[in-house]
């Protein structure tokens, strides 16, 4: 019976460091799959903070296109200002040309029809 006693004890102890060998392996790879996963979660952090940069320089860029595109509607109103101001002058000074021709034929006309009556 004392034979049979060490002999379970000598597999107990085998099944025992069978174990402990296993879960240390099993932990290492545990380990080194969280060190992947934090090695992996830092590339997609810098990913996620690299794309937020570019994301503020667009932002910028639009904001700064909104700017221009503002200008450019401010110069195309005073643009079409003026150009209503130089056609609202423009049909005044034909009404004055008008007159002014008007003037003129009546003027000739009537030296012609004086010269004719005259002769």
């Amino acid at each position: 019976m004392g034979e049979d006693w060490r002999e379970q004890m000598k597999r107990v102890e085998r099944q025992r460091a069978e174990d402990q060998a296993q879960y240390e392996l099993r932990s290492s790879d545990a380990d080194k799959r969280w060190a992947e996963a934090t090695e992996r979660w830092a590339k997609t952090e810098q990913s996620i903070q690299s794309l937020l940069a570019i994301a503020q320089i667009h932002a910028g860029k639009f904001e700064g296109w909104r700017e221009t595109d503002k200008g450019w509607r401010w110069a195309d109103k005073e643009w079409r200002q003026a150009s209503k101001e130089r056609r609202e002058a423009g049909k005044v000074t034909d009404e004055r040309l008008r007159a002014l021709l008007n003037l003129v034929e009546r003027q000739t006309r009537g030296g012609h029809n004086r010269q004719r009556k005259e002769q």
